[in-house]
């Protein structure tokens, strides 16, 4: 060997000794290692390496550390990296060369800052992340946290983090993290490249899945990083089952939307913010709503998330989407709904609002608003700063459904039975806040069968009360050219309290209106025309200042004036009634008398409890007063009384129309009578003072009858006859099984001559009648009444006289004969009585008494009503012996076809007239006096 090569050997081996002595120092003492270390970042890095209890072993080669921090040299504040528990247990050499293929790497806890805002240097993100190609094969940490550069520090922290790298470099890596209180699962494969001397890209394939909700979101893509920068790009796609998961994710501070959602779109962005590019963003909750939209969701820097969609769907319920106090939840079935939400996820904004609302009773309602910008955060909250404007059309299919969901009281039956199916539309303009808002609704059309309601309105929502400041609606009839007009206000439209409105009606059919509103009118109402004032205060509804005029026909009008009111549902009023015109045919049509009254006046006054009215009538020459009262029990007549009076009857201002029907010949039913009662008490009344006309010597007439359920009575008949008296009384009592009819009557000297003229019969009669009696019957029928009939009738004509064959009026068969061929032209009789016993429908008879000048005959009579059987007997008797008289006379056989048979002459029947005026001694008593006081005046009695 040479000496210069010699030397060469020499001098290297005194500069390996050195180095081979700090390898070997370095082996066999791990905290010189340490030391050595840590000084070398610090001189070649911008870091220092923190350690605590750190414990080194080189074969094999493990390292432990209880602490590690890494940051910037002589920096305060939080690391940019700390590891907890350090297990490091891999192949030194291949940790030095790269090239791993085995080791294993945990930690109980990982904090990785991805920013420091406290250092101006930017951060070496490709650096930082080169590292992660020299990791072992297998890492296992308890929890990482990554903490990103924001104001308020967000942290995503990963539990349970499990990464597998296989033999072709790429991590299998599964973890579990709590993001925004969700407690999620993440699986994901990363495939780590070099794309050159500084650039390194991860490759990445995620599942994130929720532990307890259905919700899962997958990304594929991959994360570049340069020097100091860091870029991402990746394609999302997922579901959750609250969209406040995911919003709140990307902001803690986000608007709290409800429901499902779906996604699918792109990731991408740097270290300074990101941007969700969405194809697709779906909002769900089951079939509540259905929402879809697309746009972006961007975040800059420290800048508030941002977002700008277009969005379209619907929605049975807003509160399901919109937070909401469920105002219109009765009413609103579903909603579409097409929009731009812009600005951010805590406060979103709306802008180009096109909103359609169904509803109860097919409504429709659509709100459009193209240049303003709604504040969601302030409009689902009411606040009263956020200002609306929007376009307004509407239509509604059926009214019914639709009154009956908002609460409307008007009656549901009444409501279902006349306003179902009835159709609506209109449009307008909504402005103003949720505190102060305004609806101008006009081109207000509603159709019903009988009218349509048009005209145009302002609604006024302030401080929490709904009022119409002005209202002008039209009510036609569809059929005719009636209407109603009303123009007003109403200050509180949900109770209809503070009403004012001005109706005008003209030539209006009121009868078809007031049966749809369910409120019973007379027949033939007819139209109206004219002015009212209906108003409303408190629970009380007036209407004042009535001046209508009322057309039940073409050719009749009334007047009406006053005033009427409505008190918790009690009716009260008080109106002037007035005849202006009636028409011939009109009173003609409704009543067979052939005069038509002249004028009418009445006054009305009506309480919740009673009703009165007064009126004057003049019919013809007869003027008659008239006052009714009725009680009022719960809105309906309990009792009712009707009387008349009048000075003077005329009685041909009563006579009936030559063109009235004709009498028919069907038997009366008694029952029907009984049908026709009102369901309460009536009294009626007549008081009349002379009558004239036909019976032109009636002095008076009273007539009082009451009737009630079941009942019919005739409290009185009284009336003064030409110097007689007349009265009857009687009773029908349906409550008895059969019918029961009682009639009981009394005449006192009534003039025969003016009692057969005013009966239009062309005798010359002269004398008085007198009778009393009372009768009883039970059935239904004719034929009953006769069979069933009782009680006792007394009758006395008292010198009557009768002009040639008049005396057929008498007893004609009987008074024929017994008069025949006495050739004077007049008959008289001084006396004529009679009493009839009735019983079962038999009338019998044994005190008839006859008395002429020339004769007096006495006898006995039966009649049998129900077979209609006549069987009388007459014995007469001359008063002289000038005149000569059969002994008997006997009638029998059907009443009105009866026999006669006379038998001979005994001359021992003669009587003297002492004898003779014995007999009217016993009739007297027919009447209930004592006896005669004047023998020769039988028939002249006093009342009993």
């Amino acid at each position: 060997m040479s000496k210069p090569l010699r030397l060469s050997l020499i001098a290297a081996l005194f500069i390996l000794l050195p180095l081979l002595s700090a390898l070997l120092a370095l082996w066999i003492s791990p905290p010189l290692t340490l030391r050595v270390i840590d000084l070398a970042v610090r001189q070649f890095t911008p870091y220092q390496l923190q350690l605590t209890n750190p414990r080194l072993h080189w074969s094999p080669f493990t390292f432990q550390a209880d602490l590690m921090l890494v940051n910037y040299r002589e920096q305060q504040g939080p690391p940019l990296i700390a590891l907890q528990a350090v297990d490091l247990d891999m192949s030194a050499r291949e940790l030095l060369l790269g090239n791993i293929s085995r080791g294993h790497f945990s930690a109980n806890n990982v904090t990785y800052y991805l920013d420091d805002e406290s250092s101006n240097q930017a951060i070496n993100i490709e650096g930082l992340l080169a590292p992660i190609s020299r990791l072992p094969m297998e890492i296992s940490v308890s929890s990482l946290h990554l903490i990103s550069r924001t104001d308020n520090i967000w942290i995503f922290p990963l539990y349970g983090l499990a990464a597998t790298r296989s033999t072709e470099g790429s991590w299998d890596i599964a973890a579990h993290a709590d993001v925004a209180q969700r407690s999620v699962s993440l699986a994901a494969k990363a495939d780590w490249q070099i794309l050159n001397s500084q650039a390194h890209r991860l490759n990445v394939s995620a599942i994130i899945s929720g532990l307890t909700e259905d919700s899962e979101l997958r990304a594929q893509g991959y994360v570049d990083a340069s020097g100091a920068d860091l870029s991402y790009e990746l394609a999302v796609e997922g579901h959750y089952e609250r969209v406040s998961d995911f919003l709140r994710a990307l902001d803690a501070e986000a608007y709290q939307f409800g429901g499902n959602l779906t996604i699918r779109g792109t990731l991408s962005g740097d270290l300074n913010g990101y941007a969700l590019t969405l194809d697709e963003l779906g909002l769900k909750k089951q079939s509540a709503f259905d929402f879809t939209a697309s746009g972006t969701i961007a975040r800059q820097g420290s800048d508030e998330v941002t977002m700008n969609l277009q969005a379209n769907g619907f929605a049975r319920q807003m509160d399901g989407l919109i937070p909401s106090d469920g105002v219109l939840a009765d009413l609103l079935l579903r909603s579409e709904l097409e929009l731009e939400v812009a600005g951010t996820l805590a406060a979103p904004l709306l802008k180009r609002t096109s909103l359609v609302l169904h509803g109860v009773g097919q409504s429709r309602i659509s709100l459009s608003n193209q240049s303003q910008t709604l504040q969601l955060t302030e409009l689902s909250a009411l606040s009263p700063e956020q200002i609306m404007h929007a376009d307004l059309t509407g239509t509604v299919g059926d009214l019914s459904a639709f009154l009956m969901a908002s609460g409307a009281d008007l009656g549901g039956e009444l409501i279902q039975s006349q306003l179902k199916g009835v159709t609506g539309r209109f449009t307008g303009e909504v402005h103003g806040t949720v505190d102060d808002l305004q609806v101008d609704l006009s081109n207000i059309e509603t159709l019903h069968p009988l009218y349509r309601l048009t005209g145009t309105t302002s609604v006024l929502w302030h401080e929490k009360l709904l009022s119409a400041p002005l209202i002008e609606l039209t009510l036609a009839q569809r059929q005719g050219h009636g209407s109603i007009g009303a123009k007003g206000t109403i200050a509180e439209l949900a109770t209809a309290k503070g009403l004012a409105m001005y109706l005008t009606l003209d030539e209006f059919e009121l009868e078809p209106l007031l049966t749809l509103l369910d409120v019973t009118s007379p027949p033939t109402l007819g139209s109206a025309q004219g002015t009212a004032l209906l108003t409303r205060a408190s629970d009380t509804l007036r209407l004042r200042d009535v001046d209508l005029s009322i057309k039940p026909s073409l050719d009749t009008t009334f007047g009406i004036t006053g005033n009427g009111s409505l008190i918790n549902d009690e009716l009260s009023a008080d109106l002037n009634i007035s005849l202006e015109q009636l028409g011939t045919d009109t009173w003609h049509a409704k009543t067979s008398l052939s005069t038509v009254p002249e004028t009418m006046q009445a006054r009305l006054r009506l309480r919740p409890n009673y009703a009165t009215l007064l009126s004057d009538i003049q019919l013809g020459d007869t003027k008659i007063q008239a006052v009714a009262t009725a009680d009022i029990d719960r809105n309906a007549v309990d009792r009712l009384s009707l009387d008349l009076y009048t000075a003077q009857l005329h009685l041909d201002d009563f006579r009936s129309t030559p063109a009235s029907p004709a009498i028919s010949d069907e038997p009366w039913s008694i029952q029907a009578l009984n049908q026709s009662l009102p369901a309460y008490p009536v009294h009626f009344s007549l008081r009349s003072g002379q009558v004239t006309g036909p019976l032109s010597l009636l002095q008076d007439l009273s007539l009082a009858i009451d009737t009630e359920p079941g009942r019919i009575t005739l409290k009185e008949l009284d009336t003064r006859y030409a110097g007689g008296e007349l009265m009857m009384r009687g009773n029908i009592d349906y409550r008895l099984t059969p019918t029961a009819i009682s009639l009981a009557g009394r005449g006192i000297r009534v003039p025969l001559g003016a009692l057969t003229e005013d009966l239009g019969l062309q005798e010359d009669v002269s004398g008085a009648l007198s009778f009393q009696g009372g009768l009883v019957t039970r059935g239904s029928n004719a034929p009953d009444w006769r069979g069933n009939l009782q009680g006792r009738v007394s009758t006395a004509l008292n010198d009557v006289t009768v002009s040639g064959a008049a005396y057929d009026l008498l007893m004609s068969n009987l008074l024929a004969w017994l008069v025949r061929g006495a050739g004077e032209k007049t008959t008289t009789f001084s006396c004529t009585m009679a009493q009839f016993d009735i019983t079962a429908g038999v009338a019998r008879s044994d005190s008839i008494y006859i008395e002429t000048p020339r004769m007096l005959a006495t006898g006995k009579a039966s009649i049998d009503l129900a077979q209609d059987k006549l069987d009388v007997r007459i014995e007469p008797r001359s008063k002289t012996r000038a005149f000569q008289f059969p002994s008997a006379v006997h009638i029998k056989g059907p009443v009105s076809d009866p026999q006669l048979r006379v038998s001979p002459l005994q001359a021992s029947a003669d009587l003297s007239a002492q004898a003779l005026l014995l007999l009217p001694s016993l009739t007297l008593k027919l009447f209930g006096l004592d006896g005669p006081d004047n023998p020769y005046r039988p028939c002249e009695t006093e009342s009993p």
